[in-house]
C-alpha cells in the first residue's frame, strides 16, 4: 500500500503520535490494551477511582474512540492497528481533508477528550505544569516538553492553552507541512525533520 498524500514530515509526526501517544504499552502495535492502560495513566493524574463516575464516561469515551480508529484503520480486521495500517489511514484521512471532508468523528472526539485529560484544574485552560504532567506519564522527556509548551505558547501573554488554542494546535500538527509551525510541538517533542 502507499501513503497517498502524506510528506516524509508528516509521516514522521504521524508515527511520531502512534509510538508517544496511542502505542501506550509500547509493543509497536494499537490495539484495546492501549486504551486501557492510556485510562490508567490519565486516572492517576486526575486522581479517579474505578469507581468514579469520571473514570467511567472516560473508559466509555476511550472505547468509542477506539471502535472509531479499528474501523478506520484495521484493514485485516485482526483487532490491532499497525504501524502500516496508521500510516495509510493517515494518508488517506489527510487526502480526505484536503478534499473538503473534516476529521474522523473518532479524532475529534480522543482530540476532545486529550484537552481535558491535560487540563487536571478544570478550569478549561493548561498550563505549563498540567502539560508536561500528561507529557511525562506518556513517555516524554520532561524539558523536551516543557522546551515544547514555550513553543506552544509563543506570543500568548496568559501563557495557558485554550480549548480552541488545543484544537487548532492539534489539527495543524497533523495538516502541517512547514516545520516551523507551532502545532508540530503539540505532543512535546521537537520535529526533526523539516520541509
Amino acid at each position: 500500500m502507499t501513503t497517498m498524500s502524506l510528506t516524509e514530515f508528516q509521516k514522521e509526526k504521524v508515527i511520531n503520535v502512534f509510538e508517544r501517544l496511542y502505542d501506550s504499552n509500547k509493543d509497536g502495535v494499537i490495539d484495546q490494551k492501549d486504551f486501557s492502560d492510556a485510562i490508567d495513566k490519565i486516572s492517576k493524574l486526575h486522581h479517579w477511582g474505578k469507581d468514579d463516575n469520571e473514570y467511567k464516561k472516560a473508559k466509555d469515551k476511550l472505547a468509542l474512540i477506539w471502535d472509531g480508529l479499528r474501523e478506520g484503520a484495521d484493514k485485516n480486521k485482526d483487532g490491532i492497528v499497525t504501524k502500516e495500517e496508521w500510516v495509510n489511514m493517515w494518508a488517506k484521512t489527510l487526502d480526505n481533508i484536503q478534499a473538503g471532508q473534516p476529521f474522523p468523528k473518532w479524532q475529534e472526539t480522543y482530540m476532545e477528550f486529550m484537552f481535558y485529560a491535560n487540563d487536571t484544574s478544570g478550569d478549561g485552560f493548561i498550563d505549563k505544569g498540567e502539560y508536561v504532567a500528561i507529557q511525562t506519564i506518556f513517555g516524554n522527556k520532561e524539558d523536551d516538553s516543557k522546551k515544547a509548551f514555550d513553543v506552544l505558547v509563543e506570543g500568548n501573554e496568559q501563557n495557558l492553552i485554550s480549548k480552541t488554542d488545543f484544537e487548532q494546535l492539534w489539527h495543524q500538527y497533523f495538516l502541517s507541512t512547514n516545520a516551523s509551525d507551532k502545532g508540530n510541538y503539540l505532543f512535546g517533542t521537537i520535529p526533526k525533520t523539516s520541509q
